[in-house]
């Protein structure tokens, strides 16, 4: 039933708030349903990790460990952009930014994108994952473009050619899997991924190779690896702030989730070394490529999207480096960095609606015109660095001391050099916003309780994650680790 309520709930919610008479209800509407979300995914998500696998309709849904954490990441980052968008979209109608029906259309848009995302994370069949992936981009580029100005639409545009270039790669991975499947099982072969694992040695290791370089560079894209990033800094920067927020915390893990899972049945096939040593490589590409841009950035947004490149990077590094030190520092990164930049982008948008700008120049005093969220500027940026205690120091911490563990000292070594200038950088930039001296006078403001929910949860759990992590979260990842094993823990 959740699983039933879970892929359903989204598209009822979307649906009703489009055809809502009026604009308050709209707003209930998607706070109910958002709610509605939120609970059939967690609970999906506990029966998961308590009977290790799901499954409905005939294996057409299948859920494991890997998929639940997923899940858990999508509803909880969904609801919480949920409630942020009722007043950001208030704030954006009473400065006719938008027209008042526009709100409609966006929880419809929206709801549907966080429908795209979930059907990525449960279906069994690896086509139709391929399929719910590219739904998300055509989907997402609805809202990249929403405020229709020249340079949303031109964002939109370039994020929806490159990101379908791209997945046409992964489907060339998908095919070769399939032909993979067929040289090895006949007639009973399938794209089905409880078929494949259990049969996933029997592939052969030319044809995976291949296939995962394709799916690596393809699912990549829409990961936001470096060099295929590039249009992750426009699309972020043009999208609503509370969808810049789902964009980063949770998209990018959705293109990474497709990556791995052909890492999975690489590994089986060919041995860990190769699908490993490939995201490995990927990922110290984008931590590099991200640094500069970080450091000379003028736009807030587009700061925080090349740090999302980044995260992705040390994601990328964790699980390449494997382990358990690595992969529980991997999998708990993908948490962290989601609540971290949720946090930072409706920072971000409380900051670009009060100040009118998102250039980082004209934003200053924000502590004191803004307490609250200036504040939250600085303990968001702390903990996006890695700062202790909160909980990205732990994980980046663990990916460290993975790559001492395994030998990978050169790994190591550019990661600690990459972070150091980062938290430079990014300091510098939030001290000037946070208490340099402001070019116009603005009174002192305080958001709204709605907004003010959405801004604390993620700031407490991020830090409550650096002190301690429940026993739910951690049996929960080290069940997903066990699916990595492959003769590397």
């Amino acid at each position: 039933m959740d699983l039933l309520i879970l892929i359903t709930a989204p598209l009822i919610t979307g649906t009703l708030c489009r055809i809502a008479p009026r604009q308050l209800w709209a707003e209930v509407i998607n706070a109910i349903g958002a709610t509605t979300t939120l609970a059939a995914g967690l609970a999906l998500a506990w029966r998961v990790f308590d009977h290790a696998q799901v499954s409905a309709f005939a294996d057409l849904l299948y859920v494991d460990s890997l998929g639940a954490l997923l899940v858990v990441v999508i509803v909880v980052m969904g609801f919480l952009a949920a409630l942020y968008s009722i007043g950001y979209l208030r704030h954006d109608v009473a400065h006719e930014k938008i027209r008042t029906d526009q709100r409609c259309q966006y929880y419809l848009y929206y709801h549907t994108f966080i429908w795209t995302m979930l059907l990525a994370a449960v279906v069994n069949n690896l086509g139709l994952l391929w399929v719910a992936i590219e739904a998300t981009t055509i989907v997402s580029a609805l809202l990249v473009g929403f405020y229709r100005s020249k340079a949303s639409l031109e964002a939109a545009w370039k994020y929806l050619i490159l990101c379908t270039v791209g997945i046409t790669f992964a489907l060339f991975g998908v095919l070769l899997t399939y032909y993979a499947a067929e040289r090895a099982l006949g007639r009973e072969a399938e794209l089905n991924w409880t078929t494949l694992a259990a049969n996933a040695s029997q592939l052969d290791p030319g044809l995976m190779k291949l296939a995962f370089v394709f799916v690596l560079i393809g699912f990549g894209t829409k990961a936001g690896f470096a060099p295929l990033h590039s249009w992750l800094p426009d699309a972020h920067s043009q999208a609503p702030s509370p969808v810049s927020a789902v964009l980063s915390g949770v998209l990018l893990k959705v293109g990474l989730y497709g990556v791995l899972r052909f890492h999975l049945l690489t590994m089986d096939a060919v041995g860990p070394d190769f699908s490993s040593n490939m995201l490995l490589g990927f990922g110290l590409i984008s931590v590099l490529i991200a640094v500069p841009f970080i450091l000379v950035q003028r736009d807030l947004k587009r700061l925080l999207a090349y740090s999302s490149v980044e995260h992705i990077g040390l994601i990328a590094v964790a699980i390449g480096l494997g382990g358990p030190i690595g992969l529980y520092a991997g999998f708990l990164h993908i948490f962290n960095h989601a609540l971290a930049k949720g946090l930072l982008f409706f920072v971000a948008g409380d900051l670009s609606q009060r100040y009118g700008t998102t250039q980082m120049s004209r934003i200053r005093s924000a502590v004191r015109v803004m307490p609250f969220t200036g504040t939250l500027l600085l303990l968001g940026t702390f903990a996006i660095t890695g700062v202790p205690p909160f909980a990205i120091f732990v994980t980046e911490f663990g990916i460290i001391g993975a790559g001492f563990a395994r030998g990978n000292i050169v790994a190591a070594v550019v990661v600690v050099a990459a972070l150091a200038i980062v938290f430079a950088g990014a300091f510098g930039h939030a001290l000037n916003m946070a208490f340099g001296r402001p070019r116009i006078r603005l009174s002192p403001v305080l958001i709204g309780p709605i907004g003010a929910i959405a801004l604390l949860v993620p700031a407490v759990l991020i830090t409550l994650f650096g002190v301690y992590v429940p026993s739910p979260v951690t049996q929960a990842i080290e069940q997903a680790m066990a699916m990595f094993d492959g003769g590397r823990l």
